[in-house]
């Protein structure tokens, strides 16, 4: 899917939790020394992931996307009721219904705004913004809205107590790959695009043969599962960003001369140094921020 952008970002917010995890924390969890000749520096050498963040246990979802989103209308100085369309769009939700997004809407004062949840999910947050953007393109909102809040902690807690009651080194494998995740919050607010400043184009690809190889769900006794092959998913992503980079350069008429920065998907070192080879790009002008 290509869509040329009608919108820009007028603020933003972002909001972390206190509590900081280690990655050699997490292995030792699960003993990965002792069951497995792993290490607990494995997740620091693989990926270049050191530590993230832990919600408290009885954060939701919604919690870390309110202060994220507090922040965003606090910034620009917007009022709450301004609002036309209020989407959540993060991996997990409060429940299942009604939408996440109403919870926000209550506890921010967005009173006038349509609400929705978007769940795609690690591209669920650039969803959300091109769905706002169609949007504010059709002239149906002026001021949209657009939040997340990730709480991979609670899913992390389900992964060690598996590992551990099935200390196996395939089981071992398939599941680490959720130690890399950590939990925030993010907001954008987006307004129609001016002359001098806004989003030129999104290119969209999904790829659903490869559904399986990163996936959480409810077994058949309603306990919940999953597993994230980290090396096969990469693999794939890199072919798919290769491909979708110079489209992208094409359709703009840039050249990787013209980029200031680059902002990657933060999954790691090696997909980063690569994706940033790929699109041309210096690692001085491709900033991360995975490490913490």
């Amino acid at each position: 899917m290509k869509m040329t952008g009608q919108s820009r970002i007028v603020s933003m917010g972002t909001y972390l939790p206190e509590n900081v995890v280690t990655s050699k924390e997490l292995l030792d969890e699960v003993h990965s020394e002792r069951d497995f000749g792993i290490a607990n520096t494995y997740i620091d050498d693989l990926t270049g992931i050191h530590e993230r963040r832990f919600a408290a246990h009885e954060d939701k979802p919604s919690d870390l996307a309110i202060h994220a989103g507090r922040k965003a209308l606090e910034k620009c100085g917007m009022d709450p009721k301004d609002i036309d369309m209020l989407l959540f769009c993060g991996i997990d939700r409060d429940w299942i219904e009604p939408a996440t997004s109403h919870r926000i809407q209550r506890e921010l004062g967005c009173v006038n705004a349509t609400c929705l949840d978007i769940s795609n999910a690690c591209h669920g947050f650039s969803n959300g913004m091109s769905v706002g953007d169609a949007m504010i393109a059709t002239g149906a909102a002026e001021n949209v809205l657009v939040v997340t809040g990730e709480v991979p902690s609670h899913l992390i807690h389900d992964v060690i107590k598996d590992i551990n009651e099935n200390p196996t080194l395939e089981n071992f494998h398939s599941k680490v790959g959720g130690f890399t995740t950590g939990d925030a919050g993010g907001a954008v607010i987006l307004q129609r695009a001016s002359q001098d400043s806004g989003i030129k184009t999104y290119r969209f690809t999904s790829r659903g043969r490869y559904a399986e190889l990163c996936f959480v769900k409810f077994d058949h006794e309603g306990k919940r599962c999953g597993q994230m092959i980290m090396d096969k998913i990469s693999a794939i992503m890199i072919r798919m960003h290769q491909s979708l980079i110079s489209e992208t350069y094409k359709a703009l008429n840039w050249s990787p001369e013209d980029i200031d920065h680059l902002i990657c998907h933060q999954v790691g070192s090696k997909p980063h140094h690569r994706m940033a080879k790929l699109a041309g790009i210096a690692l001085e002008k491709a900033p991360t921020i995975f490490q913490r």
